[in-house]
């Protein structure tokens, strides 16, 4: 299954897990050993070729990406962000205990949040280097779900509703980010 930059991954097991496409052969996603950190899509165990995309169980959605007249450009904007993301963000344990907490809601705490690392990001996207310096991180801890969503978040203004994940990022489960993006206009293009 060939993904594209912007495919959000959805990984069955316990609580579910979640990642991006970063490109056609790379995932990007959070895990408790490694941050959130790119992976090849492509595996060689032995000899024997496996996909991260086409695992057992795995879904793959892709965005509405013909109703984005810049498409192009918004997939490299969403490299970039998750760059920005990955080189100051470190997985938070006790973070993914916090999904279970709270309202996954985009409401006004979401969005004060949102506001805090779009101002971090805005003011050090022309000298990426700086993210990886303390007290420069765009967000400093992280789940596998809030470093998908926060990407999008930060890609996307809010009134671009097929592409802004409007779900509060520090309380959203992979289970549910899994079901707002058909809800919202995504398809499912593997799984």
């Amino acid at each position: 299954m060939a993904i594209e930059t912007g495919d959000i991954l959805y990984m069955p097991g316990g609580a579910g897990h979640i990642g991006m496409a970063y490109d056609n052969k790379t995932i990007i996603h959070a895990q408790f050993f490694g941050n959130f950190h790119k992976e090849p899509n492509q595996k060689d165990k032995g000899g024997v070729l496996s996909y991260m995309a086409s695992g057992a169980g795995i879904l793959v959605f892709r965005p509405p990406w013909a109703k984005c007249p810049d498409a192009a450009a918004r997939k490299a904007t969403l490299q970039r962000v998750s760059d920005a993301i990955s080189v100051g963000a470190v997985y938070g344990a006790y973070r993914a205990v916090r999904l279970l907490l709270g309202s996954s809601a985009f409401g006004p705490d979401a969005f004060t949040r949102l506001m805090k690392y779009r101002e971090r990001y805005e003011a050090n996207k022309g000298t990426p280097a700086l993210f990886a310096q303390a007290g420069n991180e765009v967000i400093k801890n992280v789940t596998c779900s809030e470093a998908v969503i926060v990407t999008y978040q930060l890609t996307f203004p809010l009134h671009e509703e097929q592409f802004f994940v409007r779900l509060d990022a520090a309380h959203a489960m992979p289970s549910t980010l899994k079901t707002w993006l058909p809800a919202n206009g995504w398809t499912l293009v593997a799984g």
